[in-house]
C-alpha cells in the first residue's frame, strides 16, 4: 500500500473549494432546477486543471475532506439510498428516485 502525503496547509487552503467543485456536495444538479441553473460536479482532473494542482493531490484532498465533512450517519444514509435505488431498478427497471410506475 502506497502513502501519499498532502501538506496540511495545502489541504486547508483547497479543501472547501474542491468539495464545492466536485460531486461531493450536490446542490445545483437537481432536475427541478431550470437547465441554465444546473451545474454538474467537476472531475478530479477538471478541478486540478482549474486550481493548477496535480490530479492526485485533488483526489487525496477530496477523499479526506469527504470523510471530514460527512459524519458516519450520512455515510449510512447514502448506503441505504443506493441499496434502495438498486433494488427498485432490479425489480421495476426504473429508478424510484425520479418517477415511479403506477
Amino acid at each position: 500500500m502506497a502513502f501519499f502525503f498532502i501538506d496540511p496547509e495545502t489541504y486547508r487552503r483547497h479543501r472547501d473549494e474542491i468539495l464545492a467543485l466536485s460531486n461531493s456536495i450536490q446542490i445545483d444538479i437537481h432536475e427541478q432546477l431550470p437547465g441554465e441553473k444546473r451545474r454538474r460536479g467537476l472531475s478530479d482532473r477538471e478541478i486540478a486543471e482549474r486550481l493548477d494542482l496535480d490530479e492526485r493531490t485533488v483526489r487525496e484532498i477530496r477523499v479526506v475532506a469527504e470523510r471530514d465533512y460527512y459524519d458516519i450517519e450520512e455515510w449510512d444514509k447514502a448506503v441505504e439510498f443506493k441499496d434502495k435505488a438498486c433494488r427498485a431498478f432490479a425489480e421495476e427497471g426504473l429508478s424510484y428516485v425520479y418517477k415511479r410506475r403506477s
